[in-house]
């Protein structure tokens, strides 16, 4: 069994909470998700959340005949967060 770990992807959830923090702080949505980055997030070296496509994609390769020999794997699709952990 494989299995995908996706982090701050943009989906209908993490709209309404950047949507209530913007809100909240009377700042606009895409400066909710700037600071969601940089104080919550800071180890997504890709500096942007994640695409439901890119989690896709990653599923569909795992369900895929190319993946065949690969078993017990976690995928990670998380824009580089947990490669940031130990630096």
């Amino acid at each position: 069994m494989n299995a995908v770990g996706p982090a701050f992807i943009a989906t209908p959830m993490t709209n309404a909470q950047m949507e209530k923090k913007s809100k909240e702080k009377g700042i606009s949505f895409d400066e909710a998700v700037q600071q969601t980055l940089d104080e919550e997030r800071p180890g997504i070296v890709a500096k942007r959340r994640g695409r439901a496509e890119e989690v896709a994609a990653a599923v569909t390769f795992l369900c895929s005949e190319h993946a065949s020999f690969i078993t017990g794997e976690f995928l990670r699709v998380d824009g580089g967060s947990v490669m940031t952990m130990g630096a």
